[in-house]
């Protein structure tokens, strides 16, 4: 393995920026976009399943006769498998078949998670939801980094543009399947079976379409893999790996607070004036509308941005995060403010929050896999994506509900309807201080971007063994 502290100076023309978009090794062909865009179903189906129980959380705690706190832990009951199995995954998919390891992890998954529409108490679903987490480990670190492997420079910032996307876009269509078929069917079941039917059509087309590319074929890197001791100890020691990391937790955070408490905030907001046409399945429609447009404006914006930006300003991918967060923060917090106002200027002020919350998507990926070498993108990916969900939306949904929990006894002098309502709006004043928290950690994360850059494109350059680095 190069070892990226002590390799020679590389001349320019050997610069990942300056790689020429249209070389045979960077060009868009057929092959190369069907990967990226099965990879990019996988995701989709991923977060239309996690989206799936916010559509229609109010339902599910009215028929399972739930606290918010179990509420939330339904929502996040994802992360234990994904905690337990993403480790091992990212280790196993910097080094064996990751066509292997996407098709089975999300078959198996896929499997559970139909399963568990056929339960009917809360310890079974909660139980069956657990196992959820199995498929989007399976292929979250690999996926990124088959496309860091196709795509270099602006190509591969386009297509990490798709990818994450279709997080926004997945997010927002399981608002919109679950809560639309919740209102026809009067079924939750068949809200929850949508994503087990596109993860059974995306393991067909991984197992016989998709290409798993030599890693580092991009950038014509001829690294080796290190033990993972190594890795980890690689990855830690990465500042702006690390302090990346640690900013996008805020912003999952705050997603999965959102996700799972938006629509029941905006709907007690307006039972508290008495405004009988309230419906929670409609705001939970209109959420994910506003999910989807947000996310195709907020992360194409982010992209252009920083497709025009970086080669005047080499940080740029860190303080259109940093800054982005930071405006969110005050459209959030206006929106919780006036929750119980005027509708239409609560769905405008959430929907520029997560315009400017979603300019960071791509970023954040593209940062990974220009401050990390090549054979160690999936165990970063999977570090990374553990540390955001543990921090983030894994904690979010219910740290949020049991906050409210905790609030509600203290205003029950009040009509039930103001108890919900001021109980939610107080917990979710959480995530302005988690946005804050973020937006300071990707500006500080600027300080050592090119730096950490430049130490990858050195060793991914010079195509050196660690022995021959050293000789």
């Amino acid at each position: 393995m190069a070892d990226v502290d002590s390799e020679p100076e590389v001349p320019a023309e050997k610069d990942d920026d300056q790689v020429t978009e249209h070389s045979d090794s960077n060009a868009i062909t057929a092959p190369k976009l069907i990967t990226v865009l099965i990879i990019c179903l996988l995701n989709l189906m991923n977060f239309i399943d996690r989206y799936s129980v916010p559509g229609m959380l109010p339902y599910l705690i009215e028929e399972f006769n739930l606290s918010d706190l179990q509420g939330g832990l339904l929502q996040s009951s994802f992360v234990v498998t994904y905690v337990i199995l993403a480790p091992i995954i990212g280790y196993l998919g910097d080094r064996y078949s990751r066509r292997v390891i996407m098709a089975t992890g999300v078959f198996i998954g896929s499997s559970l998670t139909f399963a568990g529409t056929f339960t009917n108490t809360f310890n079974l679903l909660i139980t069956f939801r657990c196992f959820s987490g199995v498929a989007e480990a399976s292929y979250a670190a690999i996926g990124p980094a088959i496309i860091g492997d196709i795509f270099v420079g602006d190509n591969r910032s386009k297509m990490l543009t798709l990818f994450y996307f279709t997080t926004l876009l997945g997010g927002g269509l399981g608002f919109v399947f679950s809560s639309t078929i919740l209102q026809l069917t009067g079924s939750w079941q068949w809200g929850l079976r949508v994503a087990p039917i596109l993860g059974f059509i995306s393991v067909i087309l991984v197992v016989f379409v998709m290409k798993d590319p030599p890693r580092g074929e991009s950038e014509g890197s001829h690294l080796t893999n290190t033990s993972g001791k190594d890795d980890l100890r690689y990855l830690f020691s990465n500042r702006s790996f690390m302090l990346s990391t640690f900013g996008s937790s805020s912003l999952v955070f705050t997603l999965g607070a959102l996700a799972a408490w938006g629509p029941k905030l905006m709907f007690f907001g307006r039972k508290t004036v008495n405004d009988t046409t309230a419906n929670v399945e409609n705001m939970s429609l209109i959420y994910g509308i506003l999910t989807i447009v947000s996310g195709i404006v907020g992360v194409i914006s982010g992209s252009l941005m920083s497709q025009k930006l970086r080669p005047s300003i080499p940080t740029v991918d860190a303080l259109i995060c940093g800054f982005g967060l930071s405006i969110s923060s005050i459209f959030f917090y206006f929106s919780f403010l006036f929750a119980s106002g005027n509708v239409y200027v609560t769905y405008t002020l959430v929907f520029f929050g997560l315009l400017f919350l979603n300019l960071n998507w791509a970023l954040v990926g593209d940062i990974l896999l220009y401050v990390v070498i090549p054979p160690r993108r999936a165990t970063a990916e999977t570090l990374q994506i553990v540390i955001t969900h543990l921090l983030g939306d894994a904690g979010s949904s219910f740290i949020t509900g049991w906050i409210a929990d905790g609030i509600r006894p203290h205003i029950e002098h009040y009509s039930a309807d103001y108890q919900e309502f001021k109980a939610l709006q107080y917990s979710l004043f959480s995530v302005i201080f988690m946005n804050v928290l973020g937006s300071f950690l990707f500006i500080v994360t600027g300080w050592y971007l090119v730096e950490d850059r430049a130490k990858v494109d050195r060793a991914v350059a010079s195509n050196a063994t660690e022995e021959e680095a050293s000789a």
